[in-house]
């Protein structure tokens, strides 16, 4: 009798390892894919990570898939944590190195080197005057559409 249970169990055990079609990051590989391949790694699901973090899923699978306007750098600062994953990710996308990097104090000395008041850096961008004040304060990011502006400055 045990021969016929012992055949049961082993036939239906199977064993989760990562997808054989994720391939290790390159340097050109977005910080959404790095992420998403060290989580995979880690066997984490999408739903596991999030809780963990205190975030919803959708931010999770956003950040993912790239398909953030705004990006939390907070939340992807505790990813990166989470997954222990600081001396592998590799940042190349130069909006989210700008918000790594205290964008509050490079906005506010951009707009002082160029002898702007907040007013007229704000009409540069399209961005109301309170905008300005909010990035500069660390309020809130500036988001992806505006950073490029930024840069043409």
């Amino acid at each position: 009798m045990f021969y016929l249970i012992k055949d049961e169990f082993s036939s239906n055990i199977e064993m989760k390892l990562p997808s054989q079609n994720t391939m290790e990051p390159t340097k050109n590989t977005s910080i959404g894919k790095q992420i998403k391949y060290y989580r995979k790694l880690a066997n984490l699901k999408q739903e596991d990570l999030s809780l963990k973090l205190g975030c919803s899923k959708d931010a999770l699978q956003h950040i993912e898939n790239r398909k953030m306007k705004l990006i939390d750098i907070n939340l992807l600062k505790k990813i990166i944590k989470e997954l222990d994953i600081e001396d592998k990710i590799n940042i190349n996308d130069d909006y989210i190195k700008f918000l790594l990097n205290n964008p509050c104090k490079t906005i506010f000395k951009l707009r002082s080197d160029l002898g702007l008041s907040r007013e007229e850096f704000s009409q540069i961008l399209d961005v109301s005057i309170t905008s300005v004040r909010r990035w500069e304060l660390g309020n809130s990011n500036i988001s992806r559409s505006k950073y490029e502006k930024l840069k043409n400055v």
